[in-house]
């Protein structure tokens, strides 16, 4: 395995063509009921959108390799933020398979919650609604000190009119202390 190093910075126009590859080849992307593109042009139109939107923030996580090669792995941020509550809703994908299961979403959402959304932005809880049926985020959120706060009934619709269940956890910044 190649040693490698991770970075997170702001989502650029540049990163638009990975998040269209993620949307449309990968399966373990298809429990993400967050937005992504399915095409260049969408993705033109969601980045226009996304920068004078002030109620997200979204950052893309790279992966620095031996030897200079550096590509985007994986996406995460903020949505629905509320600044007069000091709160919003906490998203993370990770879009190369390769990178699956090796902590990285662990690591990358422990130090944006803690360092840039509770101790920068001053927040006062960072939540996020996930499906009744993924598990493998439950038990991430889980593992972040997340508490379950609830279950919202048919909370989204997909495409084909079928209703998801999610459930939602809530971390206070007094939790992270």
């Amino acid at each position: 395995m190649v040693s490698y190093r991770l970075s997170i910075r702001k989502v650029e126009r540049s990163d638009i063509p990975y998040l269209v590859e993620w949307a449309n080849n990968h399966s373990h992307v298809k429990g993400f009921n967050g937005y992504l593109p399915k095409n260049i042009n969408e993705g033109n139109k969601w980045f226009q959108r996304s920068l004078l939107d002030k109620t997200r923030d979204d950052y893309v996580i790279y992966v620095f390799e031996e030897g200079g090669k550096s590509y985007p792995i994986g996406m995460l941020g903020l949505i629905n933020i509320d600044d007069v509550n000091r709160k919003g809703e906490y998203y993370i994908i990770i879009g190369n398979e390769e990178f699956l299961h090796r902590g990285i979403a662990y690591r990358t959402t422990n130090e944006m919650v803690k360092n840039t959304y509770f101790k920068n932005f001053d927040f006062v809880k960072v939540y996020a609604r996930i499906d009744k049926e993924n598990y493998p985020a439950q038990k991430l959120a889980e593992k972040l000190g997340f508490r379950k706060e609830g279950v919202m009934l048919s909370d989204i619709l997909l495409e084909n009119g079928t209703p998801v269940d999610r459930i939602y956890y809530g971390l206070l910044a007094s939790d992270k202390q």
